[in-house]
């Protein structure tokens, strides 16, 4: 059979494979900043609307394909390829939230999720139900696989590296998810061109099926391009108030600061000040003693006696003027 494709429908799918990859590379900084259940409530959102969006690529890329005769999807395994991919979206939040990326971890979890990817399509092409039979070129479905664990690894790589989202990456963002999108693009059509279809006189099993019209196609473009939007706006949202939460906990850093401060420069004067005093009392009663000392003798030293006073007073006048100083002050 000859088959054509919708250059339009073909364009959008490329489109849903960036913006999905994009979406991921948001998502899993969301998923690693997140503790507790909120790390749970990204996790689930994120891989619900990741898994949409690679599941929605894969089934727009499909729906851009026609064959001469009609072509109807059995629902149930579309909708289990669907989950799949979800599935898929989850494991690749959990691997790219870990605090650490080994090469034998990376290649395990490209290895898992390449295959659940490859799953998800050729899981989708079973779905098919038309008058004829599917052939495969195993060659190019080899080729396709390794594209898909290829595609995972990268995408985990890149994922865990912007994780952290440093100041001043968004080109080099939006960059990853364009090489992201390609990559699953190639390893969709790859697959695509795996597939051969020859006419066949038996009559195929509609039941549960279901025949997708241009205005479906559509409805599952924009759908899907809703909730990636939405997952990405939530979060900017949720980044900015992670943003706000961050400079109210340094305003009140810092005015524990300014109050610690205070209270070591207090301890600093009031150290100063007990200095300064203690110096001419220390005096004021060493000279008072002596004073006492030349009067309790048998015959008083008057003249040492008067000068200790005097010294008394300078003294004390001095511990005087230190005090008027800390008032004015």
């Amino acid at each position: 059979m000859t088959d054509t494709y919708d250059p339009l429908v073909v364009v959008l799918s490329v489109l849903i494979a960036v913006s999905a990859s994009y979406a991921a590379l948001d998502l899993a900084g969301r998923v690693t900043a997140a503790h507790g259940w909120v790390r749970g409530g990204w996790t689930t959102g994120g891989a619900i609307a990741m898994g949409i969006g690679i599941w929605s690529m894969h089934f727009t890329g499909m729906l851009a394909f026609s064959l001469p005769v009609p072509v109807r999807y059995h629902w149930p395994t579309v909708l289990g390829s669907l989950g799949l991919a979800i599935l898929a979206s989850v494991f690749a939040l959990y691997v790219v939230s870990r605090k650490t990326m080994r090469r034998i971890r990376a290649l395990s979890s490209a290895l898992a999720m390449g295959g659940g990817i490859a799953g998800l399509h050729y899981l989708s092409m079973a779905a098919m139900r038309f008058a004829g039979i599917t052939y495969y070129n195993w060659f190019l479905v080899a080729l396709s696989v390794l594209f898909a664990i290829g595609f995972s690894l990268a995408a985990l790589w890149l994922a865990f590296y912007f994780r952290s989202e440093p100041k001043g990456l968004g080109w080099q963002r939006i960059g990853s998810a364009l090489v992201m999108g390609a990559a699953i693009s190639v390893m969709h059509y790859t697959a695509m061109a795996a597939a051969s279809f020859a006419p066949s006189a038996i009559v195929p099993d509609f039941s549960h099926s279901v025949s997708i019209s241009s205005l479906g196609t559509a409805g599952i473009i924009t759908v899907t391009l809703l909730i990636l939007g939405l997952a990405m706006l939530s979060s900017l949202v949720d980044r900015r108030f992670e943003a706000q939460a961050l400079e109210l906990a340094l305003a009140e850093v810092r005015m524990e600061l300014a109050r610690v401060s205070r209270i070591a420069t207090l301890g600093e004067l009031a150290a100063s000040i007990a200095h300064e005093i203690n110096q001419p009392l220390a005096a004021v009663v060493t000279n008072a003693s002596a004073s006492l000392r030349w009067l309790a003798q048998e015959q008083p030293n008057l003249n040492e006696a008067r000068e200790a006073s005097k010294r008394t007073v300078r003294e004390a006048n001095r511990a005087s003027e230190v005090i008027g100083t800390i008032r004015a002050l």
